[in-house]
């Protein structure tokens, strides 16, 4: 059974005035994994969550975290879609199986969520990576063995083909959404021209060059126009995304390296269609505080953690970038006596996966413990590039899935997932931040599957947050309700485990 209530906090905030408005609850029995979150303004949020092998749950909550539907689907993927595409009458989302061969498109009505299931095979090789979805046909952006081309498809018609996006090198899709008012598609591509020490032979590639490509393209990839924010002074642009400050002026930020080995981040200008400023800024600069990051230690944080950016902000004549550093966790365990508390939320789907471990001889393995967010920092700047400001945010927080877990609003705030808490707070006003908690019980490695904790916070319209939590439940089934099973033969002294059900209870908070 699943359920759904509300807690209600009010909360003094002793001077400071962001609260957590509204916290609602959601369970899920199964076998949960992944869950994902699909902020739609000020018209809701949706939540998608992997619940069984072979089954997913879409449910709408309005603006005011009140559910408006909720809808079950066949879903026999493991992972949770890369990317989806929203209008104004629905959520689209596409996995493919068999390594891209058949392709299935799911298309959520968000008014009552409806379901429509449509599918297409593609033989040819094509690695995908971004979509954008348009009533009928499907335009997938990728690469193939000649390099960066779209493959457009028509439901209606059964029919789809290849387009040249009229790109040069190595590419990977960085941005890739459609503009309805222009009815238009802004891309950005991450390009590498590689080279060969032994160009006869094909032998000894290296890369010559790195740069991004801001392109735009007609709903049926062809190409309009496009513009290059070209590497400098030995620094290579490797990914980047888009902010739109007016219908002329967009800003371009994102990740690079120089050839000297150092990293960082940049914002580049670009108006009327050219590029008129690109300013690099790298991790010393950025991850500025006190006590200091000796060279020593911000390598090792370079070398072995990821960069995961948050989604730029722009507002009063600044725009506001960040991200946090992340690692896969994970630990040595002991499986020498039998227990059923191995749950993974990642676990192997198969015919022979089982969720309920009952291991009879003596072992140590690495077991999954999450993701480690370590560090963070936000950073605003003109839009000229010069920076305004910059703060360094101490995280330590362990999340379930690679998820963003600090975020800024359009008047600044900023909200950070420590240790299992929520910590909302203006940098510039220099007041202490007003801390959340689900639980008051100590989060760490070991249990933070089992403690109700957040995970994730994104910014969500205007100047309000949606942060996201779960903790993970194992509950005896009782003997009526469980299928009856043959009984086996069991060695002396061995107890019989009882059947368990997993149900996972996700929180949703609301912050202003």
């Amino acid at each position: 059974m699943r359920k759904a209530f509300i807690i209600i906090f009010l909360i003094s905030c002793f001077g400071v005035s962001a609260q957590v408005l509204k916290t609602v609850e959601f369970e899920i029995n199964g076998r949960p994994t992944w869950q994902q979150l699909i902020p739609l303004g000020q018209n809701g949020i949706i939540l998608f969550a992997k619940k069984d092998v072979t089954k997913a749950v879409i449910v709408k909550f309005d603006a005011d975290l009140k559910k408006v539907w909720e809808s079950e689907v066949f879903l026999d993927v493991e992972k949770k879609p890369a990317s989806y595409t929203v209008d104004e009458d629905q959520v689209t989302f596409m996995f493919s199986e068999t390594k891209g061969m058949y392709y299935q498109v799911f298309s959520i009505s968000l008014k009552d969520g409806k379901l429509e299931n449509k599918g297409f095979e593609l033989r040819e090789f094509f690695q995908d990576q971004d979509y954008v979805f348009f009533k009928n046909r499907i335009l997938m952006a990728g690469v193939n063995e000649k390099g960066a081309v779209f493959y457009k498809y028509n439901f209606d018609a059964d029919l789809g083909d290849f387009v040249i996006a009229e790109l040069t090198g190595k590419a990977q899709v960085q941005y890739f959404k459609h503009d309805a008012t222009k009815n238009i598609i802004e891309s950005l591509w991450s390009i590498k021209e590689v080279s060969y020490t032994n160009e006869k032979k094909k032998k000894g590639e290296f890369i010559k060059d790195a740069y991004v490509v801001y392109a735009q393209y007609d709903t049926t990839g062809k190409l309009i126009t496009k513009n290059t924010i070209a590497s400098s002074a030995g620094n290579f642009p490797l990914t980047a995304t888009f902010t739109e400050i007016d219908a002329d002026t967009k800003v371009i930020s994102g990740t690079y390296q120089s050839n000297s080995g150092a990293k960082g981040m940049y914002l580049s200008k670009i108006e009327d269609g050219k590029t008129t400023s690109t300013k690099f800024y790298d991790y010393r600069q950025l991850l500025k505080g006190t006590p200091p990051i000796d060279d020593a230690n911000l390598k090792k944080l370079i070398d072995n953690f990821v960069l995961l950016p948050i989604k730029p902000i722009f507002g009063h004549n600044t725009i506001t970038i960040g991200g946090t550093f992340f690692q896969a966790n994970f630990q040595s365990a002991s499986t020498s006596t039998p227990n059923f508390n191995g749950y993974d939320p990642y676990p192997s789907y198969g015919r022979n996966g089982n969720a309920n471990y009952n291991y009879s001889r003596s072992q140590s393995k690495q077991v999954f413990r999450g993701y480690k967010f370590l560090i963070g920092f936000v950073a605003s700047f003109d839009l000229d590039g010069n920076m305004l400001s910059q703060n360094r945010i101490e995280m330590n927080q362990v999340s379930p899935q690679v998820q963003e877990t600090m975020a800024v609003s359009a008047d600044k705030s900023t909200a950070v997932c420590i240790k299992g808490a929520l910590s909302v707070n203006n940098l510039s006003d220099f007041v202490k931040p007003a801390t959340y908690k689900l639980s008051e019980e100590t989060v760490d490695a070991k249990n933070s599957q089992f403690v109700p904790s957040y995970h994730g916070v994104q910014n969500w319209y205007e100047n309000y947050f949606i942060a996201d939590g779960s903790r993970i439940k194992f509950e005896a089934l009782k003997d009526l309700d469980a299928p009856k099973i043959k009984a086996s033969k069991r060695k002396k002294g061995q107890r019989s485990l009882p059947q368990t059900n997993t149900k996972k209870i996700i929180f949703l908070s609301k912050i202003q």
